[in-house]
């Protein structure tokens, strides 16, 4: 069972450190860092649209490096100012998106984050007789029957002005 989950940084950065101070100075920052909440996912529905979200942006940034790297290697000068346009206009939207992801979600592909799953639901198939029967006597479905009062980041936007 996962309870935690990474999700892929977009920049890869590379610096040219003796091996032995980049460690060392990698260890520095790692104890330097703490990990604040960003944002809050009320519903499964607000989730789905999250993962499907991320996912998308992943897949612009992985369209736009493959892009990129047969811009490195094409020798015809029509062929790579084809590719240099695509590049660009993918570039365009992966930033907007990434953008439009940071005010949302507080998201940004240029982090590393951890989803923490902090509500789950435990369901099992029944006949409809043994479903009557648990919800007659569960604590568990009486609670759940009450609305949540919705709060996090997404009940910013449902708010009447």
């Amino acid at each position: 069972m996962k309870f935690l989950q990474p999700i892929s940084s977009l920049t890869l950065l590379i610096f040219s450190f003796h091996a032995g101070f980049a460690q060392e100075n990698a260890n520095e920052k790692k104890n330097e860092l703490v990990l604040v909440k960003v944002a809050s996912l009320n519903t499964i529905d607000a989730n789905k649209e999250f993962q499907k979200n991320v996912q998308l942006v992943q897949q612009q940034r992985a369209l736009a490096a493959e892009v990129l790297s047969k811009l490195e290697v094409s020798e015809s000068k029509n062929e790579q100012e084809q590719l240099s346009a695509q590049f660009d206009s993918l570039q365009k939207k992966l930033n907007e998106n990434n953008q439009l992801m940071f005010q949302t979600y507080g998201f940004s592909l240029n982090r590393n984050y951890v989803l923490t799953v902090e509500k789950s639901h435990i369901h099992m198939w029944v006949t409809k007789e043994e479903a009557e029967a648990i919800q007659k006597q569960s604590p568990v479905q009486k609670a759940e029957t009450k609305p949540e009062k919705e709060s996090g980041f997404r009940s910013l936007f449902k708010k009447k002005k």
